[in-house]
């Protein structure tokens, strides 16, 4: 695939798109950047939720996940990228201060701003790091339906590793593993997620 030229129409109307959802999110600054800044992509796979889990109510901890982010270059090595993402449904449960156990559902999805940097394998391979915090909503249902929902946004750490192949200097596949955590009121538990993201930069 070869790349497009900076004064294509293409690139201009990719270049203002993310310009525009960049300055949205007010994560990665305000400014014009020269084209090759910026990158987006997307990832789906599998997660896992490791919440508690009680006798009186199925646990199932693994959903499907996907994610969408946008970048900003500043060298060769280290980047900076807003993400969205939605790591599903898991179902478990705890036990009230007075010992009743109760069991539903946990809805989990965040925004986040991480900071990353990428190390040569070789050609066409690299690994990259990075670290960051989210603002993560979980939204818990109760199995019984008459107690109604509870939800809560909390700030959590975010960080990942991935493995990349360089299919074109534009074009990027890499294998990505991120970690963060959930919450609502006194529950709360970590969140694991492992899937491909394909990544364009312009």
């Amino acid at each position: 695939m070869s790349r497009a030229r900076p004064n294509s129409p293409a690139s201009r109307r990719v270049s203002t798109a993310a310009r525009s959802l960049l300055a949205s999110t007010a994560l990665l600054g305000a400014g014009a950047a020269a084209a090759a800044d910026f990158s987006i992509g997307a990832g789906v796979g599998a997660d896992r939720g490791r919440g508690r889990c009680v006798d009186s109510f199925a646990c199932d901890r693994s959903d499907v996940q996907w994610k969408l982010f946008v970048g900003r270059q500043f060298s060769d090595a280290f980047d900076v990228q807003a993400v969205v993402f939605d790591a599903g449904r898991f179902k478990g449960g705890d036990t009230t201060p007075l010992g009743t156990e109760f069991g539903g559902s946990f809805k989990v999805r965040g925004v986040g701003l991480t900071g990353g940097w990428r190390w040569a394998l070789a050609p066409s391979w690299s690994v990259a790091g990075r670290i960051g915090v989210a603002a993560v909503r979980t939204r818990f249902s109760y199995a019984d339906g008459g107690t109604g929902a509870a939800s809560e946004t909390t700030a959590q750490p975010l960080a990942g590793v991935g493995i990349g192949y360089a299919i074109t200097p534009a074009v990027r596949l890499s294998l990505d593993y991120d970690v963060s955590r959930f919450k609502v009121h006194k529950t709360h538990g970590s969140l694991q997620t492992l899937g491909l993201a394909a990544q364009y930069s312009f």
